[in-house]
């Protein structure tokens, strides 16, 4: 485990909002604030803290992406003035970050506890897989602020992290196929929660974690950095130190794709602890789920992009790409997965990755060391009500990276209720999931192992539904899958 240093970063932004209550109190006392007897009546300040505040999402099976507009967000606190949190938008793909969360800001506000949020969102856009296998999208017209009354009360502390969690299952409507038609927003598609900042080496996503956080250095202090996240936009400054992991010829430099894994210190600032390159200025890497492989072994792969990073990033989410792999380097991302007993990764053939065994269904990422590609429309067969996944692209990818995802299934077959590590069971899946209909399995044997991250669940029995977030793997007769976590 890497020792990490708690130095705290400079925070000009605490001092300032410190003179501004001082300011504030000061006004009160200039203003007389008296009770009816006449004594003054002066407000203790309320003392701040550095929250974080994460975005996820519980998942629809056959939904490959679900990009929205999110913002402004405000929390009002059971006494006094609404509290903004994110006073801008921001553009967030969700489906990838089931199970899981980002951050979408870090931010100092007042203690105390909280009656409601307000949260406006709009422009969604859907990407699925329709009921004959094939991709489609469509993009309601939606513009809505909602409110989410807490009961009881979202209490901040020091140092909180605060998780909103968009159930896209509730927020989505169907046709009898189980088709998407449309989008149904409102405060029951939402469930926000808080925690305090978990203890540095034992953090998960909903207390500080962060894994695989990727964008670019848009600046750099010393010995540390803003990281803009790729899709999000997002500002998140990072400190590092010697116990720094830099991987991949990464290095502090502005411009430059990389992904960080880090976490939250008790203070609220975050710390990276390993940063690994992706590609400079001139390179660029897309995200997403893998729909068709070209050749055996493969000499192309297809995905519909959730993320993408670079100069070609505008109107990338949901559309499709196709990536040449022929001199394409295969690796495994394994970030925080426990991976004791299994040998390394890859390992053939419980856990292999690489042009012989990529498949699709498999969630990967695609690093182009040139950001050069051609583009062109592509045909919309049904005149904009349901195209067949936007605008084609093709690029040459350097390194085909495997990466987490989640599944939603039944269990079966499970060994142990909890986990000393490793326990198997199998994940039945849904036959019109996306991943069913791409991979051509419905069955994937789980490795639970003594590392796995239980989230919002104490054990797991036969019979549960339950969402597993890990790597999966194909074995050529089916697959396998390591997980990283499990919840409900």
């Amino acid at each position: 485990m890497l020792q990490r240093s708690l130095t705290r970063l400079p925070a000009p932004r605490r001092i300032a909002l410190s003179l501004g209550s001082l300011t504030i109190a000061s006004l009160a006392v200039a203003c007389g604030m008296y009770t009816s007897a006449g004594t003054m009546n002066t407000p203790a300040t309320r003392q701040q803290s550095t929250v974080q505040f994460r975005i996820g999402d519980s998942p629809a099976d056959r939904v490959l992406s679900f990009e929205i507009t999110i913002g402004p967000i405000t929390l009002t606190p059971d006494t006094g003035a609404a509290v903004t949190i994110l006073s801008g938008v921001q553009r967030v793909e969700l489906s990838h970050l089931s199970a899981t969360s980002a951050p979408l800001s870090v931010i100092s506000i007042p203690q105390g506890t909280y009656k409601s949020a307000t949260i406006t969102v709009a422009q969604p856009e859907v990407t699925f897989l329709n009921s004959a296998g094939q991709v489609q999208q469509i993009e309601p017209a939606f513009n809505q602020t909602i409110t989410i009354n807490f009961s009881p009360s979202l209490s901040i502390g020091t140092s909180s992290v605060v998780s909103i969690d968009l159930n896209i299952a509730k927020s989505l409507t169907f046709d009898a196929q189980g088709n998407p038609t449309g989008v149904n927003l409102d405060a029951a598609s939402f469930r926000l929660s808080s925690a305090a900042v978990g203890e540095m080496n034992r953090q998960n996503d909903d207390d500080g974690q962060l894994e695989d956080t990727t964008g670019t250095i848009t600046a750099v202090n010393g010995t540390s950095f803003t990281l803009t996240v790729s899709q999000t936009g997002a500002m998140l400054m990072f400190a590092t130190d010697g116990n720094t992991q830099f991987k991949d010829g990464a290095a502090l430099t502005v411009n430059t794709i990389v992904m960080v894994d880090g976490v939250t210190r008790p203070d609220g600032t975050l710390y990276a602890a390993k940063v690994e390159g992706i590609e400079n200025e001139t390179g660029e890497e897309a995200e997403g789920l893998i729909t068709a492989v070209g050749g055996t072994p493969a000499a192309t792969l297809t995905i519909v992009m959730d993320e993408r990073t670079g100069s070609a990033t505008a109107n990338a989410i949901g559309n499709t790409l196709t990536a040449a792999v022929s001199n394409a380097q295969f690796v495994v991302d394994d970030g925080n997965i426990d991976t004791s007993d299994i040998g390394g990764l890859p390992s053939p053939p419980e856990f292999s990755f690489d042009a012989s065994t990529v498949h699709a269904g498999q969630r990967v990422q695609l690093e182009s060391k040139d950001a050069e590609h051609e583009a062109a429309e592509a045909q919309d067969e049904n005149g904009g009500g349901g195209d067949n996944g936007g605008t084609a692209a093709t690029l040459t990818a350097e390194k085909v990276r495997l990466l987490q995802q989640t599944l939603v299934g039944t269990v079966s077959g499970l060994s142990s209720s909890t986990s000393a590590g490793p326990v198997t069971l199998t994940l039945t899946v849904a036959s019109d999931s996306a991943f069913a209909m791409l991979s051509g399995q419905t069955q994937v044997k789980v490795f639970w192992q003594a590392g796995t991250d239980l989230k919002d669940m104490t054990s797991v029995s036969n019979g549960d539904t339950i969402r597993v977030r890990g790597l999966v793997f194909n074995t050529g007769t089916g697959f396998n899958m390591i997980a990283r976590r499990i919840a409900k």
